[in-house]
């Protein structure tokens, strides 16, 4: 029984070191993410053909009130109906065009369609291909006003763009080419109250009757080819995100230690020293290192394999921390008594048990214990005292 007892407690501190040297601070390594919704926010005149009828109902009528204000962050864009934007839209008639969206994979359709991404993924899964076509019958442009003109309290605090155009028109969502020729089926635009709606098999989504698109006028469009089908965003000054070259993140990289100065390396070449701001790709590999060498060794060093999971709340803030003489210091004291706690409390439970000795037995086994419990412990420290990244939204406290 004595040696099953030592070998359980063998095994225990073994599972401690294990899990130990295991436990590298959080931030220190980060998985990559998926970018798709990100990227979609750097468009800045988005398809709403996919939004939900309620959605389009409110944009239509509080585009006759004047300028409308959103909020807009690339998969999803909300009307902020309580923030009354300055100007009117005037409706201006244009040749009656069409455009066709071929939709073949999850990445295109962030791309093509970002409002409604979310809710087609499964028509798209189910059916290879979607195709979007859409029938421009002119547009309502705001005049009077700019993005600058509006004001900051109450609801508009919240509004990252205004609405400087809307095309209006018909169309009709369809799976894959075989189901395209069945789209062009009346159906009754948004807000139109008792109309008929006809809707063939193929068809997905529909709004508007495309017939009718030819028949507005230079004071307004047929009432049947008037459905919102894309927005013309203009950038309130200083609270649009700011665009980088695609694919990218903006990262505010920041020591912090401010005695402290980190390079900052993209593709083995420096980016910038810390304190700075970078466009950086978010599954694109980033070492910092420190200017100056470290207690124990040379420069302190920080290797991520991307942006982590954060990066959806772009832009972020990188905060570089360097080892922690003192914290290590003290892991590294303390992992040499508990070392030395550990070979004694081996070897007095060894010969102790093997002689039936209890007590000598049951000291080694505290022995070993106390000193497993100590190490395990003083690894601890050390792994925390070690360099480490730390993500967040940038102004988070």
């Amino acid at each position: 029984m004595s040696r099953r007892a030592l070998l359980l407690v063998v095994a225990l501190t073994a599972g401690l070191l294990t899990a130990c040297a295991g436990a590298r601070p959080a931030g220190s390594l980060l998985p990559p993410l998926h970018r798709r919704c990100l990227s979609a926010a750097r468009h800045s005149a988005p398809l709403v053909t996919e939004w939900p009828a309620a959605e389009k109902a409110n944009l239509e009528a509080l585009l006759r009130r004047g300028g409308v204000a959103v909020a807009y962050s690339g998969c999803e864009m909300h009307v902020l109906t309580e923030c009354r934007a300055p100007g009117a839209y005037a409706w201006m008639r244009t040749t009656p065009a069409n455009d066709v969206l071929e939709i073949k994979g999850a990445d295109e359709l962030y791309a093509k369609l970002p409002l409604g991404a979310v809710s087609l993924e499964g028509a798209l899964a189910r059916s290879g291909e979607l195709k979007v076509s859409t029938y421009v019958a002119g547009q309502l442009r705001l005049e009077g006003a700019t993005a600058a003109d509006l004001g900051s309290g109450g609801e508009c605090a919240r509004a990252t763009h205004v609405i400087g155009a809307l095309a209006i028109g018909a169309f009709t969502l369809a799976r894959g080419e075989s189901h395209a020729a069945k789209a062009s089926a009346s159906v009754a635009s948004v807000g139109e109250g008792g109309g008929k709606r006809t809707v063939s098999t193929g068809v997905v989504s529909a709004a508007g009757n495309i017939d009718a698109c030819a028949a507005a006028t230079e004071l307004a469009p047929d009432p049947s080819c008037a459905s919102p089908l894309q927005v013309f965003l203009w950038p309130i000054p200083g609270r649009a995100t700011d665009e980088g070259p695609p694919g990218t993140v903006k990262v505010d990289f920041v020591a912090a230690d401010a005695s402290r100065r980190w390079d900052v390396y993209v593709d083995d070449e420096v980016a910038c020293t810390t304190p700075c701001v970078r466009w950086v790709a978010p599954n694109r590999p980033l070492l910092l290192r420190t200017r100056d060498d470290g207690l124990f060794s040379g420069p302190d060093k920080l290797r991520l394999v991307g942006l982590g999971a954060r990066a959806a709340e772009a832009p972020l803030q990188l905060q570089a921390h360097g080892t922690q003489t003192g914290k290590l210091a003290t892991g590294i004291t303390f992992t040499t008594f508990g070392g030395t706690a550990i070979m004694t409390g081996i070897a007095l439970t060894a010969l102790g048990c093997s002689r039936d000795e209890a007590g000598m037995c049951t000291a080694g086994q505290i022995t070993l214990g106390a000193g497993a419990l100590v190490t395990a412990g003083a690894i601890w420290l050390i792994l925390d005292a070690l360099p480490r990244a730390e993500l967040r939204a940038l102004g988070e406290p």
